[in-house]
């Protein structure tokens, strides 16, 4: 925390003169003010640069995004409310500008930037702005942010890319929310920002994680891939199997590669019953039913914490990481006990249109000035009464 604030007072301070000196220090790349960010032409020659068949993997999977939102959108409604002389419309409103980090380090992450910039974009932002550390712009990155609708691109990682989108600088715009995952520096970076009210947030991210129930007609060849797919994230990503059939514990266990031994939590229940209580404790980030249509249509009405849930062997958590529709970037470390993964409503606010005419506001007046007055505020009450007394 100490590192996060100093780096955000820093940025807040100086602007590019700092991002160009942590960019130095954490992303060993030496940059002037004018290269941090990435023109125009240079992403256009990255996206060129990505060949078939994975130029066309991303545009279907951007399809898939961008149909999903599209849909999702259509169907939000806005609040038409009337009553006793009082008219009010809930009307949903996109963010002007949003804020994209895109991680890299161990990884290139271009379905990142399709997952975030896209619902942003469909919500109806009017700018969005990506920051990501110098050696992630690949071409793969580039073409999925001209395939997502990116505005502008900048070589910024880490609390700094976050402390420059919340302030601004000379290069890079201030934004008014950031979306996207990020190591514990960023998402420190996010919880420092949005705590003080410079700027809204997505979610604050922890290690990515999955959680499977699977009953004893799943292969455990499978079941290991899949425990596989979410520790290769990073070294403190979370798998979990939560099974009542012994005989699969003990053969997922002796499969298990020596890498995720100690890694992986091996758990044991008497029924599905149990076993959705437990997922529900946990809330995980993914939550994967590796059973029977029987077994499924019991159990799946219970479930109320999770980021998203996969049913059905044919739907491995990797089916929403890249191409099914909704955003990959869901809550985290027991906080889909509340919270939801990102979409168009997460870049929408819902603000509220009221009018009253005079019939509705005499007849609620007195009511008014008494709370009012209980609360001892005498000018809310004449801000009422004033109205309607003879000149």
């Amino acid at each position: 925390m100490d590192k996060v604030e100093k780096i955000i007072k820093d940025v807040e301070r100086k602007g590019d003169r700092a991002l160009i000196k942590y960019t130095s220090r954490y992303d060993n790349a030496r940059l002037s003010a004018s290269e941090l960010e990435v023109p125009a032409d240079e992403l256009d020659t990255g996206a060129r640069q990505v060949e078939e068949p994975l130029a066309s993997a991303l545009k279907r999977a951007a399809e898939n995004i961008k149909s999903y939102a599209a849909f999702e959108l259509n169907n939000l409604n806005e609040t038409e409310y009337s009553r006793g002389g009082f008219d009010i419309t809930g009307r949903l409103i996109p963010v002007e500008r949003a804020g994209i980090y895109v991680p890299g380090g161990r990884y290139s992450y271009p379905s990142t930037v399709l997952m975030c910039s896209i619902p942003a974009r469909e919500a109806g932002v009017d700018e969005v702005v990506m920051v990501s550390p110098p050696g992630n712009i690949t071409p793969a990155v580039c073409l999925a942010a001209k395939l997502s609708g990116v505005s502008r691109v900048f070589r910024v990682g880490g609390a700094q890319g976050i402390a420059a989108l919340a302030f601004g600088t000379d290069t890079i715009p201030a934004v008014d929310m950031i979306a996207g995952p990020g190591n514990s520096y960023v998402q420190r970076a996010k919880m420092i920002l949005h705590g003080r009210g410079v700027v809204g947030v997505d979610m604050l991210a922890g290690p990515s994680e999955v959680v499977l129930i699977a009953d004893s007609g799943q292969n455990p060849e499978v079941i290991c891939a899949d425990l596989a797919a979410q520790a290769e994230h990073a070294p403190d990503a979370k798998s979990c199997l939560i099974t009542w059939d012994g005989g699969l514990l003990e053969k997922v266990e002796s499969m298990l590669d020596s890498g995720l031994k100690g890694r992986v939590s091996l758990i044991k229940v008497k029924d599905s019953s149990e076993a959705v209580n437990r997922v529900n404790r946990i809330a995980p980030e993914h939550l994967q039913l590796a059973c029977g249509t029987e077994i499924i249509t019991g159990i799946v009405g219970k479930v109320r914490n999770a980021g998203a849930v996969f049913l059905g062997r044919f739907s491995p958590v990797a089916l929403g990481d890249y191409w099914a529709g909704p955003s990959h970037t869901l809550p985290t470390g027991g906080t889909a006990r509340y919270g939801e993964g990102l979409s168009v409503r997460s870049f929408m606010k819902n603000v509220a249109f009221i009018t009253a005419s005079r019939e509705g506001l005499e007849y609620a007046s007195g009511d008014i000035a008494r709370l009012a007055r209980e609360e001892g505020m005498e000018n809310h009450a004449l801000s009422v009464e004033k109205r309607f007394r003879e000149r």
